[in-house]
């Protein structure tokens, strides 16, 4: 017989079916037990009665317990009136088993999977942990995430390509960058795939990808992690770096969307409150930002800073929710020097780039911006950067060979996910982190 997935027994009221799952849960009543079978398209419930099993499937009854592997054969009822439960998809119906069969067992677990743990507890049972209820809702959010900032681009004509992780040079300069030797060779994790969108501008105009990012930078903070997802796209013939950032705030609205709408029984049980999004986005230069840290929060000596602190942030974005109602906030036009080589400068605001970062619920989850375009321009700016156009060649080619008005952003997956969940830690969102002390496992250990 062909496998039922628990979703669809709600439509085989009466039918004889085979359901495969994973016990969420045990419960003993007696000679009877219940117990939740959990899939991939979520829990019902399962009714063992010793007189309705075959003399194998009763031999076996006693043992199963949490995470054992089963595949069961039973008939398919209505519940009882008071037995429904209106919070579950399947809440209406159960099925009565006829036979059961374990396909894999499994060990007494160490703790409730609900149970809240210390951070390098929940670490280091991973693998167990992420089939708690919870950790499975955040994930399926950020699954959908992604399926909307892909299925966004794609209708306004991006084309999605593959980049490489492993480069010859520093994209983004710098020392925060992971060596790894190549054949003997000095190579690099790409901290950023930002000279191949650049380059795929000059192929597709419009390009976007998803992948891995590499940082190594040796922070301890709830808001780091070493490798993360990226989430990035470049678009040519652009006016300038507004055009940049309207397809990202629409973006993310196609993304809070999709969200909502795979994953409604998700983020209710996170509890998550959606974000606001007005018709245009709040945005303001980072010189009238700091005279509203100043002025309104009575931050010193921010004036003239080339970025702003995490606190900061935060500040502001309690100021966009009060003042708009805005859950995002752009912040504009950041110092020539610290933005990479390749950022435009504003020639009616000089010395400031056209450039911003996305704040969303007070955190930086985007940067973007308009690039230099125009090759002469480009390797100007380099040798300002003291660094050396020959390093470059290859990546210069797409340029010196013309190349249209461009920008585009990178925006970090596990960041939107944490803020939109409202997790304490960015390891949270994030599958199997990596950081200064862990790779799966502790170092150290």
């Amino acid at each position: 017989m062909e496998r039922t997935l628990n979703s669809e027994t709600i439509n085989q009221i009466g039918q004889t079916v085979t359901v495969k799952g994973f016990v969420n849960a045990r419960r003993n009543m007696g000679k009877l037990a219940f117990l939740d079978l959990r899939d991939r398209s979520g829990l019902l419930q399962v009714v063992l009665v010793p007189s309705e099993l075959d003399e194998a499937s009763k031999a076996i009854m006693p043992g199963i317990r949490p995470e054992f592997v089963l595949e069961i054969v039973g008939v398919v009822n209505e519940r009882g009136a008071k037995q429904k439960n209106p919070d579950l998809l399947t809440g209406n119906v159960e099925v009565l088993a006829k036979e059961v069969k374990v396909l894999a067992a499994a060990e007494t677990l160490p703790y409730d999977l609900n149970a809240e743990l210390h951070m390098n507890s929940y670490l280091d049972n991973l693998p167990l942990n992420l089939r708690a209820e919870k950790q499975q809702a955040i994930f399926k959010i950020q699954a959908a995430l992604v399926e909307g900032f892909r299925n966004h681009l794609i209708e306004k004509d991006f084309t999605e390509f593959q980049c490489p992780k492993i480069v010859a040079g520093a994209t983004e300069g710098g020392a925060n960058v992971f060596k790894i030797d190549y054949f003997g060779q000095k190579a690099y994790l790409a901290q950023s795939p930002q000279f191949y969108k650049q380059t795929m501008v000059g192929v597709f105009e419009r390009v976007f990808t998803v992948g891995n990012v590499y940082r190594a930078e040796e922070h301890d903070t709830s808001r780091h992690i070493n490798e993360y997802t990226s989430l990035d796209f470049e678009m040519g013939f652009i006016k300038d770096h507004h055009d940049v950032m309207q397809m990202i705030y629409g973006t993310l609205l196609a993304m809070m969307k999709r969200a909502q709408e795979k994953c409604a029984t998700e983020l209710k049980l996170l509890k998550v409150t959606m974000p606001n999004f007005l018709e245009n986005c709040p945005q303001m230069k980072l010189k009238e930002a700091q005279a509203i840290l100043e002025n309104e929060f009575g931050e010193k000596g921010v004036l003239n800073e080339p970025d702003l602190e995490p606190h900061q942030e935060r500040l502001l974005g309690e100021y966009a929710k009060k003042k708009w109602d805005s859950d995002f906030l752009f912040v504009t036009h950041y110092p020539v020097a610290k933005r990479p080589m390749y950022t435009m400068e504003d020639s009616e605001d000089p010395g400031f780039t056209k450039s911003f970062d996305l704040l969303f619920r007070g955190t930086e989850i985007v940067t973007g911006g308009q690039r230099i375009h125009e090759y002469e321009a480009l390797v100007a700016n380099m040798k300002k950067f003291g660094l050396r156009p020959e390093e470059f060649a290859y990546y210069l080619q797409a340029f010196k060979y013309g190349m249209p008005p461009e920008g585009g952003i990178g925006m970090g997956l596990e960041r939107v996910t944490w803020q939109l969940i409202g997790l304490e830690n960015i390891k949270q969102a994030t599958l199997f982190p990596r950081d200064q002390v862990r790779i799966d496992e502790l170092l150290n250990k």
